[in-house]
């Protein structure tokens, strides 16, 4: 008998260290995200509403897979895996409330999409971020993305949007 092959990012619950679980998203924090996250950067400075947010956290995307995010069983964010992408994945939504960020729950949560993305052999890992949002950046780049290339006015006019990634082999 031949083992299967690891399915990354499956569709169940991921328990990480420290009190973290990603769960598949449910209704019921998707509505809750979405009035969060209209409140913080980057949604708020693209001015999408809490019920534009609910609607697309809860529409079917082949490929895209999401996960709440819960710490010590608290709504902590949201990370969303469209996979496959260009030989790996593709980091579509990434979220942490403010009240959960500055502890290293970011950071967690990209070493997590790495580990599940070579378990499923990727050769890289994608993401875009909004040039107005530094914060996002800089941990992007402390974890090891680099840019390459610019997606001029891809959301609102006054922004562009950074594609970047980060090479595994």
């Amino acid at each position: 008998m031949t083992a299967s092959p690891l399915v990354p990012f499956e569709h169940m619950r991921h328990d990480l260290d420290d009190g973290v679980v990603l769960s598949p998203l449910t209704t019921e924090n998707a509505k809750a995200l979405g009035t969060a996250m209209a409140a913080i950067p980057p949604w708020s400075v693209v001015n999408w509403s809490a019920p534009s947010i609910a609607a697309s956290l809860q529409r079917e995307v082949p490929a895209l897979t999401r996960f709440e995010v819960l710490q010590d069983r608290r709504l902590a964010g949201i990370v969303a895996i469209q996979n496959p992408f260009l030989h790996g994945p593709y980091l579509q939504l990434f979220c942490v409330l403010p009240e959960f960020q500055g502890r290293g729950l970011g950071h967690r949560l990209l070493q997590w999409m790495e580990d599940e993305a070579l378990k499923g052999g990727a050769r890289q890992l994608w993401l875009c971020v909004s040039t107005f949002n530094t914060r996002a950046e800089a941990l992007y780049l402390r974890f090891g993305f680099e840019d390459v290339g610019v997606l001029d006015k891809l959301a609102i006019d006054e922004s562009d949007e950074i594609f970047m990634r980060k090479r595994l082999f």
